[in-house]
């Protein structure tokens, strides 16, 4: 009988073929067998991310980044899934969890960078919006 190892290592090999619902099936039937499998969290949730399930994703890298909270690359995802669904301070969060373990991970001050800059572009005014109508008043 297969370990949650073995059910992990089947379920990459088949979400890499594109076979995501199968992986998923399987990472599922690991996680089931050794719950604090904290690869086996992390392969689930880049199986649901290719699937475009986001929230899913996010909850399974948070998961893997409980059990191992050294654990970058279940951090970096983590933010990742966050950038998607449009979460950027918590994804500031994730990428500055990452920096901390590793200051010099570019992938994640970039994507901090870009979470910093969304909220900037989410609180500007457009030129054409009602409120660059708005003055100050002495």
């Amino acid at each position: 009988m297969p370990d949650a190892r073995d059910l992990s290592n089947r379920a990459v090999e088949l979400a890499e073929s594109g076979q995501y619902d199968e992986a998923l099936a399987l990472v599922n039937k690991g996680i089931r067998l050794d719950a604090n499998n904290a690869s086996a969290w992390y392969n689930k949730g880049i199986i649901l991310f290719k699937m475009c399930r986001y929230q899913e994703a996010l909850n399974s890298f948070a998961q893997a980044a409980d059990i191992d909270p050294e654990f970058t690359e279940a951090w970096y995802n983590k933010g990742m899934a966050l950038m998607n669904l449009q979460k950027y301070h918590e994804a500031i969060r994730a990428f500055d969890k990452v920096l901390k373990i590793h200051p010099y991970d570019d992938r994640a001050r970039e994507q901090m960078d870009m979470a910093q800059k969304r909220i900037m572009e989410s609180c500007s005014f457009s030129t054409s919006s009602p409120g660059n109508q708005m003055k100050l008043i002495k």
